[in-house]
């Protein structure tokens, strides 16, 4: 089955790296990434910050190697990673991801 991870990046740089790798190590058959202002609670203090968004399209068996992927390559202590399972997607598009995974 299909999934969409989601995590964020500090920025651009970092967000592209990520893609990039994740696509090159085929953990994932393609990533986006978009700028998005964040606010959260940190270390008990209201945070506003500007980060970005990274939805990676991959298969389900993939999930770990990601996750100890963006553990291991992420500057954040505690990366967000939250896998997304496809309970429907198009065919062609399921398979093409299939197909690189």
């Amino acid at each position: 089955m299909g999934i969409t991870v989601y995590t964020t990046a500090p920025d651009e740089a970092t967000s592209e790296q990520i893609a990039k790798e994740c696509v090159e190590k085929k953990l994932a058959a393609c990533c986006n990434f978009w700028p998005v202002r964040t606010v959260y609670s940190w270390e008990g203090k209201l945070k506003d910050d500007t980060e970005h968004i990274i939805f990676i399209k991959t298969g389900e068996k993939k999930f770990k190697d990601l996750e100890k992927y963006i553990v291991k390559n992420h500057p954040y202590s505690m990366p967000a990673i939250i896998s997304i399972p496809w309970d429907d997607s198009h065919e062609p598009y399921r398979k093409w991801v299939d197909k690189n995974d």
